[in-house]
């Protein structure tokens, strides 16, 4: 049930709201349950696996709180990792292992598993690996009842993608949960915007980019390959964070503050400031329970650079089971390397918007390996891009009007300065800055909701990870 769709828009959100507010005793409850059916709508077959999986974590961790034996607290939580992990890789990775196989040793014959992929997997394990360490680092203490822990788990506004939290950020609210008039307001305001975002932004982008991505790499032109990685670094960027501001606003309504996810991506300098500011609970993931356990920056130079490879390879394997993602976690992994010397040397003595123009461009080339579908085509697409006397050969080729539009607010949008325009606003009369803003999103909402009735069907991208 996708946050872009009639039946949640119109149907599921409201009555979950409206009952979580009216019961408010019972709203925990009332959520969880809602979050059951939420996950149910899409992964029927899944939500048992998720329950029994849940529940072994959660005696685990109440082992691990109440034993002094640090050996017996190793081995369960080891049991915990591996078992959370063992449903990952089943799910997500075993048809790839196969094929990988298949191809080093020429088994061509070797049988292809068909596993479908449950919604949000990597997303759930992942946080629930958190949890388990947490505990094991007396970071949390385990969760007073089952009931606490599905509801972390669960919990439907962050579930399918994100942001991952920690058990620590949300046991407070969970036991203490409490809404106000500002929180439904703000929280409402953020959700509409997320949903902008999504439909009239990225969506606008999606079948341009279908096309240009599966179309006969041979017929593409320079501008035709262009048109493509630049739409597709838009709609990435637009169609997450806007998945990210409707999860954030949706949580604040039920009376629950989740973290940021991200932070003008496209204005960073370096690879190192792109993934402070790009999917930041990934990235704080990842550097808290994968890169300071290998060492961190403790160690060689060489030490230090491979614990960098080996997280950006695992981010890039975290997307997705194929080499293109691969590939984009290595390449991201090679720049962050090189950040850590142009930090001190190179970016300090450059213009900001060199630098801002130089780390969006090796973005840009970035996200044509995760695009697309094989790492043949995605250097085959660069080769278009590098090519100025390359002429388009797609005949049925029509860009219309509103692409271009939408892709030049997405841009303007992307690299605003919104500190500087904070302090602009600040300095204007309170009432008609506020009067504009609720003119803008509702002009906005209204725009959203008709594209939600007639356009046809987007999903989020990062919903199949």
């Amino acid at each position: 049930m996708p946050f872009n769709s009639v039946i949640f828009i119109f149907i599921f959100a409201p009555v979950v709201i409206g009952l979580s507010l009216l019961f408010r005793s019972f709203a925990n409850r009332i959520i969880l349950t809602a979050s059951a059916m939420f996950y149910a709508w899409g992964e029927p077959k899944f939500v048992g696996v998720v329950i029994v999986s849940a529940m072994l974590d959660y005696l685990l961790a109440a082992g691990i709180a109440r034993t002094p034996n640090v050996s017996i607290q190793k081995l369960l939580l080891t049991t915990g990792i591996a078992a959370n992990l063992t449903l990952l890789v089943y799910c997500k990775y075993a048809a790839f292992f196969v094929e990988t196989l298949g191809a080093l040793f020429g088994a061509s014959s070797l049988p292809i598993m068909q596993i479908l992929l449950p919604l949000g997997i990597s997303f759930i394990v992942f946080e629930k690996i958190t949890y388990l360490v947490d505990v094991y680092r007396r970071t949390t203490s385990p969760a007073q009842s089952i009931f606490d822990y599905l509801f972390f788990v669960f919990f439907f506004p962050k579930m399918l993608a994100g942001p991952i939290i920690q058990y620590h950020d949300i046991r407070a609210q969970i036991e203490q949960r409490s809404v106000s008039l500002d929180d439904v307001e703000a929280g409402a305001t953020r959700f509409l915007l997320g949903l902008a975002k999504k439909v009239l932004i990225a969506d606008t982008m999606a079948p341009l980019v279908d096309k240009l991505f599966s179309a006969p790499v041979a017929q593409l032109g320079f501008a035709d390959a262009w048109l493509g990685a630049v739409c597709f670094t838009v709609q990435i960027y637009f169609d997450f964070s806007g998945y990210s501001d409707m999860a954030i606003g949706l949580s604040r309504v039920l009376g629950f503050r989740l973290k940021e996810n991200f932070n003008q991506p496209y204005l960073a300098i370096g690879f190192s400031d792109f993934w402070q500011r790009w999917h930041i609970s990934l990235s704080s993931w990842i550097r808290d329970y994968l890169y300071i356990p290998l060492g961190g920056n403790h160690g060689s130079r060489l030490r230090v650079t491979l614990n960098l490879w080996i997280c950006f390879l695992a981010s890039g394997l975290w997307h997705g089971a194929s080499w293109t993602f691969v590939f984009w976690g290595a390449y991201h992994g090679l720049f962050v390397s090189l950040d850590r010397i142009a930090r001190e040397r190179a970016w300090p003595r450059l213009p900001s918007l060199v630098g801002i123009a130089a780390t969006f461009f090796l973005v840009l080339i970035g996200w044509v390996f995760f695009r697309a579908t094989t790492i043949s085509q995605a250097f085959a697409f660069l080769g278009a891009m590098a090519d100025p006397t390359r002429v388009s050969g797609l005949p049925d080729l029509w860009v219309t009007t509103d692409v271009y539009i939408l892709l030049a607010v997405g841009f303007v949008l992307s690299f605003l300065p919104l500190q500087q325009v904070r302090r602009w606003t600040a300095s204007l009369s309170e009432p008609l800055v506020r009067a504009t803003q609720h003119v803008f999103l509702w002009a906005a909402t209204a725009w959203s909701l008709g594209h939600v009735y007639t356009s046809s069907f987007q999903p989020f991208i990062y919903f199949r990870f």
